[in-house]
């Protein structure tokens, strides 16, 4: 009884002591892990507007939202972003969050430790940015030999705009951030990325730098505010290795009109409403560089921007507005990846023209001449300020072909047409094609534009339109009657020339035109020629 007595005082002094060992364990080592804030992913709410309660934590730049970064008590995380910021080729962790008592976001920078497998906070930016629907920050190879420069860039409360680089550096076991650009002003600032060759992408040479320009309002202080010229500065600012940092290359001054100056004061009052209605509504550029001209159509009240061009769409939305001196500045994300943001610095340059530079995310390639970078006028049968709606020149031809008669091209095709569809048949009655039809004035000069039904059809896209002259009667008219302008035309002759079009004028394509005349009429002369 003694010998089980003392096994059995054994196995509970051993039971004991393990219970005292797994206490420890949960007191000393969880506590201790315990003591960190596991954050939390919170949806940003804006008092200036119940809207914004809706917004998507997304809109900033990062991945995943799960921090490795330990974060204080009054931190509150809103976006992560993995980049290798030190060069050590493990990836770092680049945390934005918002600080109890302060308005303004940070960003936090996690070091990866290798040896001890672990995110070290090593340093922290306070930004002068609070509206988080403008902030956005990624890793750019700025400076061309390898080294990522974290980029951040937003909207300031007072409007203007800014951008901040950083380098990362260690110094005698120390993390250092070096400011190599700051970038403030009231247009818009970009980077000018180039694409770099191969040998730099596979890490055996370095690149060149990309620059950074800056625009920003530019007034004469002796010039009366009503009647003076809006003009922009252009500044460039290169990166030089010897100062560490960028430093100013080059100005240019792009001078504007004085009639925009004098609308702009009336259209901007001191409120975004006003110069965003101004702003609703299809926008055309004036030049372009492709087939088919690049559209651009503000609609305020559903917060969208939609862009056209080569047959695709891309919408936008609207997500902020601050005016400036000069204009407007935008913000917009993409409606379908909202990690893609769109910036635009608009300026009034006319009564019914403005000038966009587009600002796209630092994460794309851009180059200095974005392709929706231009001068665009507003479409519409009535312009911004009252200008009437001219007379359409294609009334006349859409009367004579729209009345339901046959007509033939010589080469044994029919084509009737109807109030907006036609048909082609061949000489048998075979239908060939058929389609839809529109008819406009374009630089007060008629156009026609067909959309088959068939993948290949008979007729090109736009067609110039014009009357056969006629033969003048003169020997028919009396030298006491006045002398009348103008040519005659025979109205059963319609000759369709291939165009390409653009919203304020057309030209000259390739292919053959097309002579229509009416089958089994007689010529059918205008007012003029009866007349004669």
């Amino acid at each position: 009884m003694k010998k089980k007595a003392n096994i059995a005082a054994r196995f509970f002094c051993s039971a004991a002591a393990l219970l005292l060992v797994l206490f420890g364990i949960r007191f000393f080592v969880l506590k201790k892990s315990n003591s960190f804030v596991r954050p939390k992913v919170v949806t940003p709410f804006s008092p200036d507007a119940a809207a914004d309660a809706s917004s998507d934590d997304s809109m900033l730049s990062g991945g995943a939202q799960t921090s490795f970064v330990p974060l204080l008590p009054t931190e509150t995380l809103m976006s992560t972003y993995s980049v290798d910021f030190d060069g050590d080729t493990y990836d770092d962790q680049i945390v934005a969050v918002r600080r109890a008592g302060s308005a303004f976001l940070f960003l936090i920078v996690g070091l990866y430790n290798p040896e001890l497998n672990t995110y070290e906070r090593s340093a922290e930016i306070a930004t002068e940015i609070s509206r988080i629907r403008t902030f956005s920050y990624t890793g750019l190879d700025m400076t061309g030999d390898h080294r990522i420069a974290l980029v951040y860039q937003g909207v300031k409360a007072d409007g203007d705009f800014m951008m901040r680089m950083y380098l990362c550096s260690r110094k005698d076991g120390k993390v250092e951030l070096l400011n190599i650009g700051d970038f403030s002003s009231d247009g818009t600032i970009f980077i000018q990325q180039t694409e770099r060759s191969e040998a730099y992408e596979l890490s055996q040479a370095k690149s060149a730098s990309f620059p950074v320009w800056v625009y920003s309002s530019d007034r004469t202080e002796e010039q009366d505010a009503s009647t003076a010229a809006v003009s922009q500065i252009q500044t460039e600012y290169v990166w030089n290795a010897g100062q560490r940092k960028y430093v100013f290359s080059r100005q240019l001054r792009i001078t504007g009109s004085r009639m925009a100056a004098r609308e702009l004061a009336r259209i901007q009052n001191g409120s975004v409403e006003t110069f965003s209605q101004f702003l609703d509504g299809f926008w055309y550029k004036v030049a372009n560089s492709g087939a088919l001209p690049g559209y651009i159509y503000f609609n305020y009240d559903e917060k969208e921007v939609i862009f056209l061009s080569d047959d695709t769409e891309s919408v936008y939305s609207w997500v902020d507005s601050s005016l400036r001196r000069s204009g407007i500045y935008l913000t917009t994300v993409n409606s379908i990846i909202s990690s893609m943001k769109r910036r635009f610095d608009i300026m009034l340059t006319g009564v019914n023209e403005i000038s966009v530079h587009v600002h796209d995310d630092v994460g794309m390639v851009i180059t200095e001449g974005n392709r929706w970078d231009g001068v665009y006028r507003k479409m519409s049968f009535r312009s911004t300020f009252g200008e009437e709606r001219r007379e359409n020149a294609a009334d006349a031809f859409l009367e004579a072909l729209a009345d339901g008669l046959p007509w033939t091209d010589g080469q044994g095709n029919v084509y009737v047409f109807s109030e907006n569809g036609y048909t082609i048949a061949d000489g048998s009655g075979a239908v060939l094609e058929a389609g839809m039809y529109v008819m406009d004035s374009i630089g007060g000069k008629p156009v026609v534009q067909f959309r088959s039904a068939e993948p290949a059809g008979l007729l090109q896209d736009a067609y110039a339109m014009q009357f056969e002259p006629a033969e003048a009667a003169s020997s028919s008219q009396s030298r006491k009657d006045p002398p009348r302008t103008g040519a005659a035309v025979n109205k059963d002759a319609v000759i369709l020339s291939p165009v390409r079009i653009s919203p304020d004028r057309y030209y000259a394509a390739k292919g053959q035109p097309v002579a229509l005349r009416r089958m089994e009429a007689e010529p059918s002369l205008d007012a003029e020629s009866r007349a004669q």
